[in-house]
């Protein structure tokens, strides 16, 4: 191994949507030498010519990796020249310098409080059962070439919308409309800085738990993969532990208690919390971009809902800003709150996709769940996927286009669901249609429970359960849909977008929920 005595640079700014149960044991964190699956697909990667060329021009840091003896990594650059990554590794006079590699990765230059108690991370780790050698059995199968965000990164410039589409304005009475939703989603949208910073904190804790638990994987999914985040998005990420997708809510804790354990080590991690909800969560800050991160063990069924979002994103250029405004007006009139029984953002997005599909003829978008069944299967290998896939759908599995004009789509959304027969149907992506509510509370789906399916009804394409399950109150509800109506009825009246972003009271109607 090469050694250089040199200290590196670091980075200051790095750029950057379900609980299963099983009765098979854990997988052993120290005496198995096998690869996981996104190692064995990374290692693959490496010896694609197109990938080798890239790596000649922009060298990963992942395949310069050298260990000096002072402990610290060695990284080129990467991508942006103003991006520097300096993971500085803690040593101790009785650890060996072999010992401490990939283990302790804090930014260099952040005050320390100590409280006594100097002993490095790797020597409490070893004081409790941990292998200190464990780094150096990883090191020798981690790949050398790219790691799964390095992928992402050398597509980043693609992720922002930089210039509006020469169809944005058709001499029509939605032109002013039309362009007030382009800039607003323009101006909210994910930028690429944003994005970039997202997925190098995602490459620096998979390093880092990959290190000391092989079996181990992290997938970035939610807003910032899918297409529709924005700038204020936070970073969602999956921990996966183990082949099997069923996991019991006590070992899902477990396994975010040995996480949290772990990154409680790592001086940029702030606010470490164990949420121990149904679905648990382990949510921190990563202090030096401010980022706030939300992390779940075993949802898989939030990476395939996540590609399967970004291939719709990527359908038709009028699907992103839809989504994001509508998002962005949920907000504005306080009902994009699962927290407060009000509507997920996923939810959100699955009646836009399905009013898209079914709410305007000829349909905006397909049903990609028919159209490409083997791809979009809810027992996909979730090791296998590419989130940021380009599919190039052939027009004529497309068939007529839909040419109506952005604020035409914008209005029309909102007079889709003031219609629509909320104590019947239920919104289905998955079928591209509206489905009966008997038919969805009976699924046959190890998540579906009947009583979820209540008032707000959106089917989740992969899980069939109801996304918008948070929606149990029916004063809430019957809040939700008021809003909805004064919303079509004022973009009737104004064509203005800004007129809807003041929070609007409609006239409330009192009605005992016991009769309807």
């Amino acid at each position: 191994m090469q050694r250089d005595q040199s200290q590196i640079k670091e980075v200051n700014n790095y750029g950057s949507d379900s609980g299963f149960s099983s009765r098979s044991p854990t997988p052993s964190k120290h005496d198995s030498q096998n690869e996981s699956s996104d190692d064995r697909e990374s290692i693959a990667s490496s010896a694609e010519p197109d990938i080798k060329k890239f790596q000649q021009t922009r060298p990963s840091p992942s395949s310069n990796i050298t260990f000096t003896s002072q402990g610290f990594i060695n990284n080129t650059n990467q991508y942006y020249p103003n991006q520097h990554m300096n993971y500085c590794l803690s040593t101790s006079p009785t650890i060996s310098p072999s010992a401490t590699q990939l283990h302790q990765l804090n930014y260099q230059g952040k005050k320390r409080n100590h409280t006594g108690d100097r002993t490095s991370a790797i020597h409490k780790y070893h004081q409790v059962g941990k292998q200190p050698d464990l780094a150096m059995q990883f090191a020798s199968i981690f790949p050398r070439s790219f790691l799964a965000p390095d992928r992402y990164l050398a597509r980043s410039n693609s992720i922002a919308s930089k210039t509006s589409p020469s169809e944005l304005l058709r001499h029509s009475k939605w032109d002013k409309l039309s362009q007030s939703v382009w800039d607003k989603f323009s101006s909210h949208q994910q930028s690429e800085e944003m994005y970039v910073r997202k997925l190098m904190l995602w490459k620096y804790l998979l390093i880092y738990i990959k290190t000391i638990y092989p079996r181990y994987s992290l997938f970035l999914v939610g807003s910032t993969m899918n297409g529709f985040g924005a700038c204020t998005s936070d970073v969602d990420i999956c921990l996966v532990v183990q082949n099997t997708e069923i996991i019991l809510r006590e070992r899902a804790l477990a396994h975010l208690e040995e996480v949290k354990a772990c990154l409680s080590y790592c001086d940029f991690i702030q606010n470490l919390e164990l949420i121990h909800a149904k679905v648990p969560i382990l949510k921190f800050r990563d202090g030096i971009q401010n980022l706030e991160v939300d992390l779940n063990c075993n949802n898989a069924v939030g990476v395939r809902n996540t590609h399967m979002l970004h291939c719709y994103s990527r359908i038709d250029w009028r699907v992103r800003p839809l989504v994001l405004v509508v998002k962005l007006w949920a907000q504005a009139q306080d009902i994009n709150d699962a927290k407060n029984m009000t509507i997920s953002s996923y939810s959100l997005v699955l009646m836009v996709i399905h009013f898209l599909q079914c709410g305007v003829t000829p349909a905006v978008l397909p049903c990609l769940q028919t159209l490409y069944g083997d791809k979009f299967r809810d027992d996909s290998d979730i090791h296998t996927i590419d989130i940021n896939e380009e599919m190039h759908i052939p027009s004529k599995l497309l068939g007529e286009l839909n040419h109506q004009p952005l604020g035409e789509l914008f209005y029309q959304f909102f007079k889709y669901y003031v219609n629509f027969d909320f104590i019947r149907y239920a919104v289905s992506v998955r079928l591209a249609k509206q489905i009966p509510i008997e038919e969805c509370r009976f699924s046959h789906s190890l998540k579906n429970d009947p009583h979820q399916w209540k008032w707000l009804c959106v089917e989740e394409p992969f899980d069939l359960t109801n996304t918008a399950r948070s929606v149990y109150d029916f004063d809430t509800f019957e809040h939700i849909k008021q809003v909805f109506k004064l919303t079509c009825e004022t973009l009737e009246k104004t064509h203005s977008l800004e007129s809807v972003f003041k929070k609007l009271k409609p006239q409330e109607q009192t009605t005992d929920s016991t009769n309807s």
